[in-house]
């Protein structure tokens, strides 16, 4: 088990801790998988989830500012309520995924797969979509 697998598992609040005493440091859970997962109100600022899967995770009221989440499969993943401010999630795979009420800012979705997700009530601004992408 990993360093990043080993604070996960000690919960949100020694992540925020871990956080906080490494500003310089990027979490890195690149490459990892994680299914039905309960990531509601996790801090997940800055990090790394680069070539993972995060399929039925519930990221709900999660901050998610300013990862990088390059090439990740959230497959029926939840945002609800969840920050996503300067996000990188190009090339990713958004299929059956609630962002409802969630907060895209500056967030790049270039190349993602993009269907059947819910946008209600979503505040997006200057979001990069995927080309010919539109909202319905």
């Amino acid at each position: 088990m990993n360093k990043e697998e080993n604070i996960l598992k000690l919960g949100k609040n020694h992540l925020n801790q871990w956080i906080k005493e490494n500003p310089d440091k990027r979490f890195d859970l690149s490459n990892m998988f994680f299914e039905n997962q309960d990531f509601s109100g996790w801090r997940f600022s800055k990090s790394l989830m680069n070539n993972s899967k995060f399929i039925n995770c519930d990221f709900s009221n999660a901050d998610l500012s300013e990862i990088s989440a390059l090439s990740v499969d959230f497959s029926g993943s939840k945002f609800i309520k969840a920050a996503l401010y300067r996000a990188n999630l190009s090339r990713s795979i958004c299929i059956n995924v609630d962002f409802e009420d969630a907060w895209l800012y500056r967030c790049v979705l270039t190349n993602a797969k993009i269907e059947n997700c819910n946008f209600h009530l979503t505040k997006i601004q200057k979001v990069r979509w995927p080309l010919g992408f539109r909202l319905d």
